[in-house]
């Protein structure tokens, strides 16, 4: 959905330092702001409760896996559908069909609804918990995943600089609302501690998801005519795309997951499962390739994309041979410049985080074991970053095998090496994740290279001279859906 997002390149025209530190820093929100916002305000609360509050450490780690779980598993339910959905909308958007904007944000929100409390019922069903926190995880869970989707349909509504306002906003009810609760504890009983951290937490998270849905529906006002199940029909006809969001998205975590049921996993009020020195780690590691993210889309936004859309507009508009080979010449030139540049740039900033990663997080308290294993992960995390850069390529040129067999890759691989090298203890932590992020960074970039030395041949082959509209059994139920809707 280049160009039909946030554009960067008014900011970027202008020579001023402030304008680009703006444009830096909304590109940072729209690229990153879920994570900005849940891992960002964790830290600074975790900091609270540990230097500045008297609070159980059992209730302190209740709050954190509470809402590292909503925060990881959310992104997993989201995420397949994601790709499909932007699918869907970008070529509506070409049509100029703006229409379909609120409507399908609003079909897509009851389905993952729907799953994510089906999902939630089952994972709390038999927990212990108090049933006000598990009420308060599932408001958190669900609205973690609310703000996932909304992120895909708000690169389209332009209004940057209220989304950063959103999720600045949401950083800091939830940091004032905790310390707020941290002094003025409202009794809640058993789990009373977290209760409260939870609560606090969640009304940053809820202000949130309001303004983001306030910023949507300025910009796109709710229509009715549309179907809002409409987007399940790309699903039969781009089936890939689907797959390629939950490969990857599992495949993120799967790691994480295999290695709670190793021995650092512990076992969290018989609810949760969770490895305090290895999630903590990952989680810290990732954090350090949002610079090569917020690059890639300002990149995007302010060098690739006119190259791209001269390209195509040559291959669907009836250029000459000629002149499409010169505009695909420039195309990938700016293509691979700008990803050697933002590789160069993520690559130096995570070598020396890693050098001061010794002094830096001995300050905040973590020990050595985390320190170590943050160092590994921190590589695997800029090998996944450019990798699924390489994916998001891949998908702009309509290689969706290449991308469906690069995400099965990295889940397969991260799956099996975890399990292979988890009896060989914390010394290999880290290791599967930072091999499988090389070999799908390797596969990738490859594919990559030879596909686009072919762009043009591949672009020709795949314009039907027939087209065949797909239907199946997500074209089925949303037309049964939008039929139930339509009746009511």
């Amino acid at each position: 959905m280049a160009g039909i997002g946030f554009t960067l390149q008014k900011l970027f025209r202008d020579d001023y330092l402030s304008m680009r530190v703006r444009a830096y820093a909304y590109a940072s929100f729209i690229t990153a702001g879920p994570w900005i916002l849940s891992v960002g305000s964790i830290a600074f609360i975790n900091v609270i409760l540990v230097h500045f509050a008297n609070i159980e450490d059992a209730q302190r780690q209740l709050f954190i896996v509470t809402v590292s779980y909503s925060f990881i598993f959310s992104q997993m339910l989201s995420g397949g559908w994601q790709l499909s959905v932007t699918r869907y909308l970008a070529d509506h958007f070409f049509q100029n069909r703006l229409e379909v904007v609120t409507p399908t944000y609003i079909g897509i929100s009851r389905i993952i609804f729907v799953i994510s409390l089906i999902a939630a019922i089952i994972f709390y069903w038999s927990s212990p918990l108090s049933i006000l926190y598990k009420g308060l995880s599932v408001l958190l869970f669900f609205m973690c995943g609310q703000i996932w989707l909304a992120m895909v349909f708000l690169t389209a509504a332009k209004d940057y600089k209220m989304i950063a306002i959103a999720f600045l906003a949401g950083a800091v009810v939830s940091i004032g609302c905790v310390f707020v609760l941290l002094q003025y504890p409202i009794p809640f009983g058993q789990y009373g501690q977290a209760t409260n951290i939870l609560l606090g937490f969640s009304s940053g998270i809820l202000l949130t998801m309001v303004m983001l849905v306030y910023v949507l529906l300025r910009a796109f006002p709710a229509k009715t005519a549309a179907n809002p199940y409409g987007f399940l029909q790309y699903v039969d006809k781009y089936p890939s795309l689907l797959w390629v969001g939950f490969l990857y998205n599992i495949g993120v975590w799967s790691h994480n997951m295999i290695i709670w049921l190793g021995p650092s996993g512990v076992k969290i009020e018989e609810t949760f499962l969770y490895s305090p020195i290895y999630d903590t780690a990952v989680f810290l590691a990732n954090l350090t390739v949002i610079p090569s993210l917020v690059l890639f889309v300002v990149s995007v936004e302010t060098e690739f994309y006119d190259k791209y859309k001269t390209f195509y507009g040559y291959v669907t508009n009836g250029g000459t041979l000629e002149m499409i080979q010169k505009a695909k010449k420039r195309m990938v030139e700016v293509l691979w410049r700008e990803l050697y540049r933002l590789t160069k740039l993520q690559v130096i900033l995570t070598v020396f985080i890693i050098l001061i990663s010794e002094i830096l997080l001995e300050m905040i308290g973590l020990q050595k074991t985390v320190i170590d294993i943050f160092k590994l992960c921190a590589l695997g995390a800029v090998l996944n970053a450019i990798m699924l850069i390489h994916i998001l390529l891949m998908l702009y040129f309509e290689d969706r095998k290449g991308a469906l067999i690069t995400g099965g890759i990295y889940f397969a691989l991260n799956v099996l090496l975890t399990g292979f090298l988890l009896p060989l203890g914390f010394d290999y932590y880290g290791f599967s994740y930072f091999l499988a992020g090389l070999v799908a960074y390797g596969w990738s970039g490859f594919r990559l290279l030879t596909f686009l030395k072919r762009i043009e041949v591949h672009t020709f082959i795949t314009q039907s001279i027939i087209y065949k509209e797909k239907s199946g059994f997500f074209t089925q139920l949303s037309e049964r859906m939008n039929m139930q809707r339509f009746f009511k």
